[in-house]
């Protein structure tokens, strides 16, 4: 053990000068920069350049474009600079490359050249799209976007027991379109109402009836709504949309001067009956592919119906 750790000081050591010995030029070429001692400062990070020091060669630039005197000495330096930065532009490093179009329009180290200056900036874009689109694959993997899901599914409730659901569900946030209706069309000839003692309205003087007894119902509403991601198993939805609710009773119309009964019709009774605004409230529990589903529907909110469903996502 104890030779083990004599091994990794010894292999870091040559490591640990080489960083120090890199910092000491920077250090001291960035000292001679504050005196604006331009020779020196280039002499310290001319050291950098030998080691193709990003450091280095950034001060270099900023001492060429800063003082036109020193430029005649410095040609065959920025030429050195030149050669790094062609390196690590080959290696799609986005810096060096926007330093290089720098080089090649400015004539630093080298001729000014359009063309290569052209070069580097379409390399430049294209690096750019390279390193977003990579960026964008990345994210989606990590956050994949979830497509939207459909669902199916049959809707019950107590005066309207034969119903459709279908929908599309997202990551958080869905829709739905529903329909439902008793299957009952049934056209009624004549109204009655509470506010006349639920005697039918219009019936002329020589005629008289009964009520059978009998009671019909003619249902129907189509809503559509949002869908809400509770959790991974619970969701909620709310719709609105148009409903029809109508309580009919039967009757049989008697001629008062023959006693002959026509036959039967039916009456709407308008207190019973509502037609208007209507509105779902819905609980969702998901297992798996499957669901079931209980809430309450209202037409005008002066009526409430009671409803389940079951279906599948898909």
């Amino acid at each position: 053990m104890k030779l083990l750790r004599i091994l990794i000081v010894c292999m870091m050591f040559p490591w640990a000068v080489w960083a120090q010995q890199q910092t000491e030029y920077n250090r001291k070429g960035d000292d001679a920069l504050k005196r604006k001692d331009y020779r020196d400062a280039k002499m310290w990070f001319e050291e950098g350049v030998s080691y193709c020091d990003a450091y280095s060669i950034d001060r270099l630039t900023e001492i060429w474009l800063a003082n036109e005197r020193m430029r005649p000495s410095m040609r065959s330096l920025m030429n050195k600079c030149l050669n790094c930065l062609n390196v690590r532009g080959t290696e799609q490093d986005t810096t060096a490359m926007h330093q290089l179009i720098l080089y090649y329009e400015k004539g630093i180290g080298t001729p000014t050249n359009d063309e290569l200056a052209q070069y580097w900036t379409e390399k430049l874009t294209e690096a750019r799209k390279q390193a977003a689109y990579l960026s964008y694959a990345a994210e989606q993997e990590v956050n994949p976007k979830e497509s939207m899901s459909f669902f199916v599914g049959y809707h019950y409730s107590i005066e309207a027991p034969y119903g459709l659901t279908v929908g599309g569900m997202g990551k958080h946030l869905g829709w739905y379109v529903r329909f439902k209706t008793n299957m009952a069309f049934d056209k009624h000839t004549a109204e009655c109402s509470d506010r006349n003692g639920g005697e039918i309205i219009g019936i002329s003087s020589d005629q008289s009836y009964y009520f059978t007894g009998n009671k019909k119902k003619n249902s129907f509403g189509i809503t559509a709504g949002m869908v809400i991601k509770c959790t991974d198993w619970l969701y909620t939805s709310v719709g609105l949309g148009y409903g029809s609710r109508s309580l009919l009773y039967e009757y049989r119309l008697v001629d008062q001067q023959t006693a002959k009964e026509e036959d039967a019709a039916w009456a709407k009774h308008l207190d019973a009956s509502r037609t208007g605004v209507a509105a779902d409230w819905d609980a969702i529990v998901k297992f798996g592919k499957f669901f079931i589903s209980a809430g309450c529907s209202t037409i005008n909110f002066k009526y409430v119906d009671l409803n389940a469903g079951v279906g599948v996502f898909f």
